[in-house]
């Protein structure tokens, strides 16, 4: 007879996971059963705690089998898709993460622009620095570029007075006004008023 170990509680959450928390013989779902992890094979005749090996079952199908196994074809089709949908999550998961970096690089781009356009405005003075730059890059997930870049030529011609004070207080003052400017002639369109 086979060596009944329990089961640590990860790898039955582990099994639950893979098999969407349904019991594979009737197809009931958790809350609605008690699910358990059934041994494919049976630990009576040497089946093992592998991943392969085990499959969620509600408790009424896995205590009414007993030692009754899936059809070896069952088995072979259920790991077969098994392993069709782990290359498909992987697929998909790459291209998440291609797409994750397309989006950085995209985002990186715009900030380039956004400190060309800035220096362009401040009569090609002043760039952004680190700082300038990651405040750049919030906006963007806020505001759409164009409407940064009105932003930008509206701060300047209004808060950037050379002489008035000092030249690097006045494009600090310009440019902590960016964000506003922008939130400010959104819900300016949004209430009709622009």
């Amino acid at each position: 007879m086979g060596d009944r170990k329990v089961l640590p509680k990860k790898i039955r959450f582990e099994v639950f996971k893979r098999d969407r928390f349904t019991c594979q013989y009737c197809g009931r779902m958790a809350p609605d059963v008690i699910l358990e992890v059934d041994h494919i094979q049976p630990v009576a005749e040497g089946g093992k705690n592998t991943m392969l090996n085990l499959i969620t079952s509600c408790r009424d199908c896995n205590r009414g089998k007993g030692k009754t196994r899936l059809t070896d074809d069952t088995e072979l089709k259920k790991q077969q898709a098994q392993m069709t949908e782990l290359a498909e999550k992987r697929e998909q998961l790459k291209m998440l993460m291609e797409w994750r970096t397309e989006l950085a690089n995209i985002h990186k781009e715009e900030v380039d622009y956004i400190c060309e356009y800035w220096k362009k405005a401040n009569g090609g003075i002043y760039d952004l620095n680190e700082s300038g730059r990651a405040i750049a890059m919030s906006y963007l997930k806020q505001f759409t570029l164009p409407e940064i870049l009105d932003a930008i030529d509206i701060s300047i011609e209004r808060y950037y007075c050379r002489g008035k004070y000092s030249d690097e207080e006045n494009i600090n003052k310009a440019w902590n006004k960016v964000g506003g400017i922008c939130y400010n002639r959104r819900k300016d369109k949004e209430d009709g008023n622009i």
